[in-house]
């Protein structure tokens, strides 16, 4: 027999928007700099509009799936310069059936209500935060709205925030693999695994401090990828079997052992997802969360998890 189910959990994850531009000097890493005030206020203007979209006109409709515009509903401006409020999130592409109203079909616009949490930083960068109902959430369709709000003769890239403390919590890091690659041009001695390769780490293998080790990595992960690398080499290195310079190291991922359960964290590359973090929040009868506990949770997340990320 099915079970009944529902998304009676919250998360909320954090993005920020900055403007990029061509880096001469440096094709692969290009120019980022910040939003005015008056840009800013151009996304201020949308969120705040009372004025809801005629949800059956063809032209809103087409918006909407282009991602030029999204249905927002109640807004809050928290101490001053915190932007809170409601969005729905658009579902379409898949037909499916509803008991009550039978075939739904691919074309139809299904919303989902969900909530944000925008601002702007001193130094422009416009900080986004957005709930995930169990696994439904619209991210994407946000971004994509607020970009074409802040368009101009410029490019905008959407940047994840990511908390591999958070992502780890409880758990206890019993594994490290960690892919490596060393120039062909530098002058050593063969080593016994090569020029590249994969190799694994266990906390049998290491010591006492391994758990230390990999949270001190988790702590940085927000800084310069170059001081990660350092200390994944220093876990290396300690290991007297494989020596490595921290320019070799290409990609690593942590092992996480929590309740009996294991679990992958990405410690560099490979995973451009942002950290859910979860909301201590109530629900109605109909699986609706109180919208003051997604705010106030929401708020606490950005000053506790993520505002230390960003400085």
């Amino acid at each position: 027999m099915a079970k009944r189910t529902r998304n009676n959990i919250v998360t909320t994850s954090f993005h920020y928007l900055v403007k990029t531009t061509k880096n001469e000097d440096d094709p692969a890493n290009p120019i980022e700099s910040g939003f005015t005030p008056n840009e800013f206020q151009r996304v201020v203007d949308r969120i705040i509009d009372p004025n809801p979209l005629d949800e059956r006109d063809d032209d809103v409709i087409q918006r909407i799936k282009d991602g030029t515009d999204l249905p927002f509903g109640e807004h809050e401006l928290v101490d001053g310069y915190l932007h809170f409020g409601r969005f729905d999130g658009a579902y379409y592409g898949q037909q499916y059936r509803n008991n009550i109203l039978g075939t739904i079909s691919a074309d139809s616009l299904n919303l989902r209500p969900f909530h944000y949490l925008i601002t702007r930083l001193r130094d422009g960068k416009i900080i986004i935060g957005v709930t995930y109902h169990g696994q439904f959430g619209d991210y994407d369709g946000m971004s994509k709205c607020l970009i074409h709000i802040l368009r101009g003769n410029y490019s905008i890239a959407s940047r994840t925030l990511r908390s591999l403390s958070g992502e780890i919590g409880n758990g206890v890091p019993v594994e490290l693999t960690l892919t490596y690659r060393r120039p062909d041009d530098r002058p050593e001695r063969q080593h016994l695994f090569g020029r590249s390769g994969v190799i694994a780490i266990k906390n049998t293998e290491f010591g006492d401090d391994f758990a230390d080790q990999v949270g001190a990595v988790a702590e940085r992960v927000h800084g310069d990828v170059r001081r990660r690398k350092q200390i994944l080499a220093d876990i290396v290195n300690n290991g007297e079997m494989l020596e490595l310079n921290d320019e070799d190291i290409i990609g690593c991922t942590a092992v996480v052992r929590e309740q009996g359960r294991r679990r992958t964290i990405y410690l560099l590359g490979e995973n451009n997802f942002a950290t859910k973090f979860l909301l201590n929040v109530q629900f109605d009868a109909n699986g609706v969360p109180r919208q003051d506990q997604v705010r106030d949770e929401m708020v606490r997340v950005l000053r506790e998890k993520i505002m230390p990320m960003m400085n």
